[in-house]
């Protein structure tokens, strides 16, 4: 593996039930089922829940005052580790200052890129910068995710995706999009990237 490129929210912060609960902070009467299917594609091209520019406004203020409050899901270990192996880089549909914040924090910022949505709205475009930045081909790296959304727009570049079950979708969903492996936890994960 030449590059190992991660989703943010659900895969390296624990953000489902903090998401979920600015959603409706905002405006929005959400049920679970309605901010996981809000994933089942790329949330800002086409979404499930009808955000307004103010809502969204309000959504990513309130996200970037409070995300320092959420917890990571793998220690500055674990990402030590993985930036041994391979270059570490972040795609997301969360605002860049936001996860730069988040990582600075927990001491985790170990990442070359992070391109969030100020970048492009469309994750299919980041993976295009990183492979063309980096003159890596689509095989030479791996994304790992926990959305079916984000592994349908891996497939269309040809990006292998592990995906994580401990995030916004579970096993049965990820199932949808055909990720190469789905992973519970960060030792399966490890063992994966370390079998590639």
């Amino acid at each position: 593996m030449k590059a190992i490129i991660f989703d943010f929210d659900g895969v390296l912060a624990d953000t489902y039930d903090f998401s979920m609960g600015l959603a409706k902070e905002v405006g929005h009467d959400v049920s679970h089922e309605d901010w996981k299917a809000h994933h089942d594609g790329n949330c800002l091209e086409k979404p499930r829940i009808a955000f307004t520019k103010k809502s969204a406004g309000s959504f990513f203020s309130k996200y970037s005052e409070r995300i320092l409050n959420v917890k990571p899901f793998l220690s500055l270990e674990n990402i030590k580790t993985l930036k041994g192996i391979s270059p570490l880089h972040i795609i997301s549909s969360t605002k860049e200052k936001a996860i730069i914040n988040f990582l600075n924090h927990n001491k985790l910022n170990y990442f070359d890129e992070v391109l969030g949505v100020d970048f492009h709205k469309s994750k299919v475009e980041k993976f295009k910068y990183l492979l063309n930045k980096y003159n890596l081909k689509s095989e030479e790296v791996v994304f790992i995710s926990d959305t079916l959304g984000d592994i349908l727009e891996a497939n269309r570049v040809n990006v292998k995706t592990i995906a994580v079950d401990y995030g916004f979708h579970d096993k049965e969903r990820l199932m949808k999009g055909n990720p190469f492996k789905i992973v519970s936890n960060y030792d399966e994960l490890l063992k994966v990237i370390e079998g590639m």
